[in-house]
């Protein structure tokens, strides 16, 4: 499953910043509500070309550090290209799949943008990713299109992806609770899609 996947995206790696439109508005909206600061340490789970990147600096500054996460190495090239260490220090790209991430340091915020419905053990994932928070860090599930128009997408797309669907708000929101977090918002409109949890203080 896994290595199907990674081949769907490598393949559309070169093409994807064209294909794929991301709403700037939606975005910094979504990120607004997350309560990202500067000095944050992000985890960018599954970062693909580097889409949250920009907006992600323009909240934590040079103070904050940013890891990209993604099994998909084309797509990492990509964002490497956009964002090169020399010019960017506090971005770092990770070839690597979350369920076997690790990492010494905790996260103020752990993103999932416009990736989780590629989740296969979305439960433990959650849980996994939960045990990475700092106290009062953020876990934020989101995507800046409906749950319905990004199921479809995903239907008429085909194999690998046509099952992988975007589970309802509230059932994320329970994934969340079972891991331990307090649920800040959980938004499911025909505008866009968010679960954003907190580990208590």
């Amino acid at each position: 499953m896994l290595e199907s996947l990674r081949r769907f995206f490598n393949d559309l790696a070169p093409e994807w910043d064209d294909k794929v439109y991301h709403s700037p508005e939606k975005i910094r909206f979504i990120l607004d509500i997350t309560g990202v600061a500067p000095g944050f340490k992000i985890l960018d789970v599954g970062c693909g070309t580097g889409v949250l990147i920009p907006f992600l600096i323009e909240k934590i500054g040079s103070s904050g550090e940013i890891i990209g996460l993604d099994i998909a190495e084309k797509m990492l090239e990509r964002a490497r290209e956009k964002f090169p260490e020399s010019l960017f220090p506090t971005v770092k790209f990770v070839h690597e799949d979350i369920m076997n991430f690790e990492s010494l340091d905790k996260f103020d915020l752990i993103i999932f943008y416009s990736v989780f419905p590629h989740i296969q053990e979305k439960q433990k994932c959650i849980e996994k990713a939960a045990s990475m928070l700092t106290t009062g860090g953020k876990l934020a599930i989101c995507h800046s299109e409906s749950r319905e128009k990004i199921n479809a997408i995903h239907r008429e797309a085909g194999s690998p992806v046509c099952h992988h669907l975007l589970p309802p708000a509230f059932e994320v929101a329970s994934y969340m609770k079972q891991a331990g977090l307090q649920i800040l918002h959980s938004i499911d409109t025909n505008e866009m899609y968010a679960v954003i949890g907190s580990l208590a203080n």
